[in-house]
């Protein structure tokens, strides 16, 4: 089956502000809506993703009437619908995923970003991290519905002059960072992931890996809690022997 995704990100909005004045309008919400689905069955599609990531306490409300309302739409035209959402913290509530729970038919924890561009250097994904967000979602959402995304990527830091910057990385371009620049790997345990780092003319570099062991941890976790399934960000950033732990989901 293939669903397409619709963002509020990398293009069409670009701030809080502007999803907010997309969503709280009835109106609005009505034409995004007629021309999701009316996409949707142009295309042959067979859901729709909803990956809105800029939404503010104030839209909240508006966000989740949006999922109400396009889960109607979606049952009524046979269509799938699915829901991507963060890690759950104390400051991102207003997404409602009790409430998503109940109106759509899954929602994606995305188990990723736990250290992110701007901020300090650390792993994207760790396996604590990656289990709390599972636990946490499903305080609010069952089993059933829910699927846990996993990073085919990573991010090298750069610490220098007491400033830390980062690179994304797929699977296969960190690979060849790691062959090219002769960086040895050790196992952390507490991280799940092999980590690495050198100090070159560009300063102190480090890398948390993603790679076949670590998403293996990961894919256990969706099978331990008995999940809905799998998901990843992104296809093309993964290396081909993914797809044999990604086959082992039950």
């Amino acid at each position: 089956e293939v669903w397409m995704t619709v963002r509020d990100f990398d293009g069409g909005i670009s701030s809080e502000k502007e999803s907010y004045e997309l969503l709280s309008y009835t109106s609005r919400r009505e034409t995004l809506i007629t021309q999701l689905i009316a996409e949707a069955l142009r295309v042959g599609v067979d859901g729709i993703n909803v990956d809105f990531e800029k939404i503010s306490d104030k839209c909240g409300e508006h966000y989740i009437e949006f999922i109400r309302e396009l889960s109607v739409k979606c049952r009524q035209n046979g269509l799938v619908l699915s829901v991507d959402n963060y890690v759950p913290k104390s400051f991102n509530t207003q997404y409602d995923r009790k409430e998503q729970g109940i109106v759509a038919d899954y929602v994606i924890v995305m188990g990723y970003d736990e250290h992110f561009a701007g901020g300090d250097a650390g792993s994207v994904a760790s396996i604590s991290y990656v289990e709390n967000g599972i636990t946490g979602t499903l305080k609010e959402v069952p089993k059933e519905k829910l699927i846990n995304s996993v990073p085919f990527y990573t991010r090298v830091w750069t610490e220098k002059d007491g400033k830390t910057t980062s690179k994304a990385y797929g699977m296969t371009a960190a690979k060849k960072w790691v062959d090219e620049n002769n960086v040895e790997l050790t196992w952390q345990d507490k991280v799940g992931q092999y980590y690495g780092e050198i100090e070159n003319e560009n300063g102190v570099q480090k890398i948390w890996m993603e790679e076949a062991k670590s998403l293996g941890l990961k894919k256990d976790l969706v099978n331990q809690y008995d999940l809905a399934g799998i998901a990843c960000w992104k296809l093309g950033f993964e290396t081909a022997d993914i797809w044999t732990i990604m086959d082992e989901v039950k």
